[in-house]
């Protein structure tokens, strides 16, 4: 019930400080979570003295700077990262004793381009590393970097997004110049390996992986056992065309699958790709945003497409758009149902159409006036109660009936929980259901009736309780007995 309260958005500033007395670990982190925290709250928060609740304040950037404890361990640390500290302390941060802290600096998106730089510098190859793979670092210290012992670093080089084509391409050829006398397994032990080529190969996927590497540098990798990095390059506009095909035909449908959705294919090889063994294969193509329409609609006639827009839908003419929602294939009529932004005349089209699956998809359509939902329902039943019950204009009295029908699922009762017209009558329904999650979205929903919000307090589901104690109706003086109650 404390959890629940603490997660109440309606919960007023004196029983905030009532809950932060409680000193329950849970109950102040879930108040330190919550949005919009106003300045006495952050501080009522900091005078518990809990080190990670603190951390927690400073790190979200609550905390001013004059205003931090100065015994707080991690004060500088957490200061920086949190956006809150001065100039200097970002410089101090940078030198502390600790290898994690000095990499924590050097991960920070916002951290300043002399700290990066002076990162660059340490003596800890980890801590060189991050500071290797950050924004902020002067670009002109790329090349020294990757040229620095350790594998880890000129990966870190590799990965840099500033990093340029022409580093890049020495990067991929052999892992830089001079050969590495460091890798990952000995970069902090003081004897070195005996052989650093796993390393050496990881600096050269990473610089394979780059989008700035020059793609003809890639004709190496096409045929690579490591198919995170080839799927990576395979996404690339700017492939030569013979790649294109040799990646095509790789071992690795997920690679194969990359090609499929890449705009760049010619439509011959796109075509080819279409009939490919791998269903993922086939999917990727429907998915390619220059798929040509007509091969769209074939696959749409015999692949299980994704219940999402399609690119190619998406960017359709609104004479293609026409075209494609008075297709023969029920599939293609659904793709339309998907798209983003649609005509309201073309929603209501698909509203008639008699196919469940376009029905499905087109109910929940705000774009879909709500005085159709009824005949969707009277039409198709129980297999669009979901959907129905999703579109944002749904009147409260078609959800009641959704609610009340013995045909409704677990998963139907839960979009009915969550409507915000759902009745307080429809609501007790949702209680009623078998499934917790449902019953939890019910007695949070604001339009309960109050009596029964108030037993919901008292339940011996514990998650119930907290879901009704959470529930932005509940009356401030029965937030105060719940405190009282349970903290005496």
């Amino acid at each position: 019930m404390l959890l629940g309260l603490a997660e109440n958005p309606a919960l007023p500033a004196g029983l905030f400080a009532r809950l932060v007395v409680s000193g329950d670990e849970e109950v102040l982190f879930t108040l330190a979570n919550r949005e919009r925290l106003t300045p006495p709250q952050v501080r009522d928060l900091l005078a518990v003295g809990n080190p990670g609740l603190t951390c927690l304040l400073v790190r979200s950037g609550l905390v001013p700077w004059p205003e931090i404890p100065q015994e707080h361990p991690g004060r500088l640390l957490d200061a920086v990262l949190g956006g809150v500290a001065p100039a200097a302390a970002w410089r101090k941060a940078a030198t502390d004793p600790d290898p994690e802290a000095r990499q924590e600096v050097a991960y920070a998106l916002d951290a300043p381009a002399d700290v990066i730089a002076s990162l660059a510098r340490d003596p800890d190859a980890a801590v060189v590393a991050s500071a290797a793979g950050s924004p902020h670092l002067p670009p002109e210290l790329l090349p020294d970097l990757a040229r620095h012992p350790s594998t880890v670093v000129r990966q870190a080089v590799a990965d840099n997004e500033n990093a340029p084509p022409s580093l890049l391409t020495a990067l991929l050829a052999d892992g830089g110049w001079p050969a590495p006398t460091r890798c990952g397994a000995c970069h902090r032990r003081e004897a070195a390996c005996a052989d650093h080529t796993p390393g050496i190969r990881r600096v050269r996927l990473a610089a394979a992986s780059h989008p700035a590497v020059p793609p003809e540098g890639l004709a190496a990798f096409l045929d690579a056992p490591e198919v995170r990095t080839v799927t990576t390059f395979a996404a690339r506009t700017d492939l030569p065309t013979d790649f294109l095909n040799r990646l095509a035909t790789h071992p690795s449908c997920d690679v194969r699958a990359v090609i499929a959705a890449n705009p760049s294919v010619p439509e011959a090889l796109l075509r080819t790709l279409a009939a490919d063994l791998a269903p993922e294969v086939r999917r990727a193509v429907a998915e390619n945003p220059a798929v040509p329409l007509d091969l769209l609609t074939v696959l749409a006639a015999h692949e299980r497409l994704p219940g999402e827009p399609a690119p190619r839908v998406e960017s359709a003419t609104e004479l293609e758009l026409r075209t494609l929602a008075t297709s023969r294939v029920a599939q293609a009529r659904a793709l339309v149902a998907d798209r983003t932004r649609l005509p309201c005349d073309l929603a209501e089209q698909l509203a008639a159409d008699p196919d469940i699956a376009v029905a499905q998809r087109i109910a929940a359509r705000p774009e879909l006036a709500p005085e159709r939902l009824a005949e969707l329902v009277e039409r198709h039943g129980a297999p669009v109660f979901a959907a129905v019950a999703r579109h944002p204009g749904c009147p409260a009295a078609l959800l009641h009936c959704i609610a009340a029908n013995p045909a409704s699922t677990s998963r139907v009762l839960r979009e009915v929980a969550r409507h915000p017209a759902a009745r307080s009558e429809t609501l007790l329904l949702c209680l009623a259901a078998p499934d917790s999650d449902t019953r939890r979205h019910a007695a949070a929903h604001p339009a309960l009736a109050l009596p029964v919000l108030e037993s919901l307090i008292n339940a011996p589901d514990s998650s119930l309780a907290r879901a009704a104690a959470s529930n932005p109706t509940l009356p401030e003086s029965v937030m105060e007995q719940v405190i009282t109650r349970a903290l005496g």
